[in-house]
């Protein structure tokens, strides 16, 4: 029995029970926020669906919050309210500022999910049509049904953490934009410049350069001479000159290789590539500083992921410093969760069912559903990745599950699930991972899964 749930909403549902208990209804009132980038709509209900204050709005500074205070008290002490909820929609990071001030303010703030708002809508019939009004009365009746979570601000590293994290995933965005638009720029000056493994069969010279955004002599030649007529007109040596010049590697059977390359392109004519180049220094110039931009991030995430508990997760091969901090950022403090369970709800990361009766499929055929925080999701999915491919306990575990007929997503999600509750224990503990095999020996990092085969792990540190 002490294992089984005292209700079904499980410890919150036990919780809200617990701070309603013989309150009566019409003593129990939500203050239903639906957040905007410059103004927010207010409306104040009790329990039994009442509204007690029409819906109006307030702007988004002092006055508006100040007025949004009054309003409230009055309300509470008109009506006699004893237990008073207030409930938003996490709407980017438009809550936030508000969010926070209404915390020290009142006890209870929580914060509902988008999806779930509109599913709420969809059950009163109202799937064509939204309003702020209709928003603000699904927001309230989440809110007073527990459907909701407690609003917990990250702070001190924890909050630096996450902020570096979303900026570093921002400019990583903009790096890959601007690679993109810089590859057309080249497929424009020197065509088969930037490619994908060459194809046999199809003809033309060999790949030049592997791995073009990592090849240091790649970036080179493409700020210094990308133009392939002047290229194929050049001779090693001058190749080799230039580069130097400019206090960087050239040898003389790459240049023979890149001067070849040229001579084999079929080139544009000279008022494209004239066209073209400034416009590719100008990208180039930019990428540069989105690439510095990412590089200060990473010393920040580093330093700052240093002063909290997810310094731990750095230690296990396959995470590293950005995936242990996206993690760290998705969560804040593991203190404000009961158990590992609710960080992973919190991520929507769940594989999707529908049984009834007989019909007990357990999942099968089912998609993965996506309603969480995602920035939380992605950093689940992240880390997995790099555990299964570095850590046999993860990686057999997902295998095994594939063997045993499930879909390769569903497998990810079950690990990210197991995946989870360690990372959370090892953060919670401060401990280190060491999962153990069937016989009870610890099972040491590999440089890679892939190709080899190794014993099946039965337990892990939890």
């Amino acid at each position: 029995m002490g294992n089984r749930k005292q209700h079904i909403q499980g410890q919150r549902g036990a919780a809200y029970v617990k701070l309603i208990r013989g309150v009566r209804r019409e003593q129990i009132a939500c203050v239903s926020i639906d957040v905007h980038k410059y103004y927010h709509q207010v409306m104040i209900h009790n329990d039994l669906g009442e509204i007690l204050v029409p819906s109006f709005q307030i702007d988004v500074f002092r006055s508006g919050f100040e007025r949004l205070c009054t309003v409230i008290d009055q309300t509470v002490a008109r009506y006699r309210i004893r237990v008073l909820w207030v409930g938003m929609e996490p709407t980017g990071h438009y809550f936030e500022n508000l969010a926070r001030h209404l915390q020290r303010r009142y006890a209870h703030v929580r914060l509902v999910n988008s999806y779930a708002v509109q599913e709420d809508r969809n059950q009163s019939m109202l799937r064509t049509e939204k309003t702020d009004d209709i928003d603000l009365g699904a927001i309230g009746d989440l809110t007073l049904r527990n459907r909701c979570f407690p609003y917990q601000p990250l702070a001190g590293e924890h909050r630096h953490v996450q902020q570096w994290v979303r900026y570093r995933e921002a400019k990583v965005k903009m790096r890959t934009m601007l690679r993109n638009q810089i590859t057309g720029h080249l497929d424009r000056i020197c065509p088969g410049l930037v490619r994908p493994n060459h194809r046999k069969g199809l003809g033309g010279p060999p790949k030049l350069f592997a791995d073009f955004w990592e090849c240091e002599t790649a970036q080179h030649l493409i700020r210094l001479c990308p133009n392939p007529r002047r290229l194929a007109a050049m001779k090693p040596q001058e190749l080799i000159e230039l580069f130097h010049a400019h206090d960087a590697r050239m040898g003389v059977v790459m240049a023979k290789r890149i001067i070849a390359f040229a001579q084999q392109v079929l080139w544009p004519d000279e008022d494209s590539i004239e066209v073209r180049l400034p416009l590719l220094q100008s990208d180039l110039l930019l990428l540069q500083a989105v690439d510095q931009a990412v590089a200060q991030a990473d010393r920040e995430i580093a330093a700052h992921l240093a002063q909290t508990e997810g310094q731990v997760l750095t230690r296990i091969k396959g995470v590293g410093a950005v995936r242990a901090a996206a993690y760290v950022a998705g969560i804040g403090n593991p203190a404000h969760y009961e158990h590992a369970g609710q960080v992973f709800r919190r991520s929507g990361l769940v594989s999707g069912r529908d049984d009834s009766g007989v019909r007990q499929r357990r999942g099968e055929g089912q998609r993965v559903t996506k309603v969480g925080d995602s920035h939380l999701r992605r950093a689940l999915v992240e880390v997995t990745r790099g555990l299964c491919q570095w850590q046999p306990y993860f990686g057999q575990y997902c295998a095994r599950l594939q063997r045993r007929g499930k879909h390769r997503g569903v497998a990810i999600v079950a690990t990210a699930r197991k995946a989870n509750g360690v990372l959370f224990a090892l953060m919670r503990d401060q401990s280190e991972f060491q999962p153990l095999d069937k016989q009870g020996h610890r099972i040491a990092p590999v440089a890679s899964l892939r190709g080899k085969r190794k014993r099946q792990p039965t337990a892990a540190h939890t």
